[in-house]
């Protein structure tokens, strides 16, 4: 469960209609409106399971607009936090509309390629998962020989050039 003190500072966080949808690669791959996220310096300076743990909610309601069935444990934590903070502005948009999905979908397809991007060049990449949040570790040798090669697309190039 969430400190009372993230708790505390989602319900401060109160659904406006004009709210602007916004697209988060990493970590969401999704998108998200503007009155949901805390600001990303009061993410970083949350409890790292707290912080998780909002991330997980995203997840979860996008797993919701999908009309996925959740585990218990994410439905336990989607219950519990929405009983704390039911005026959060996150809880207010459980359906989505067909442009908003399309979104959506487009942005999962977006944070798939810019991870994929960024770690082309790595020698060794880890991802494990707790409580439904996978980390991703990613391992680069900067003491080996490069070989000369063609020129690869920077990650920039390759993320937003269209295919």
């Amino acid at each position: 469960m969430l400190t009372e003190t993230t708790l505390g500072f989602l319900s401060t966080l109160t659904y406006r209609e004009e709210a602007k949808r916004q697209v988060c690669w990493l970590p969401l791959s999704g998108i998200f409106w503007e009155d949901e996220m805390p600001d990303i310096h009061y993410l970083n300076k949350i409890p790292e399971n707290d912080r998780n743990q909002i991330f997980l909610l995203f997840t979860i309601r996008v797993r919701l607009w999908k009309g996925e069935a959740l585990s218990d444990t994410e439905q336990q934590l989607w219950d519990a936090t929405y009983s704390e903070v039911p005026k959060w502005a996150f809880f207010q948009r459980n359906r989505i509309s067909s442009d908003d999905q399309r979104a959506q979908e487009d942005a999962e397809q977006g944070g798939a390629d810019a991870l994929e991007a960024l770690l082309a060049d790595a020698d060794e990449v880890t991802i494990s998962e707790s409580d439904g949040v996978q980390n991703i570790s990613a391992t680069f040798d900067l003491t080996k020989e490069q070989i000369p090669a063609r020129k690869k697309q920077t990650w920039w190039e390759r993320v937003f050039h269209k295919r």
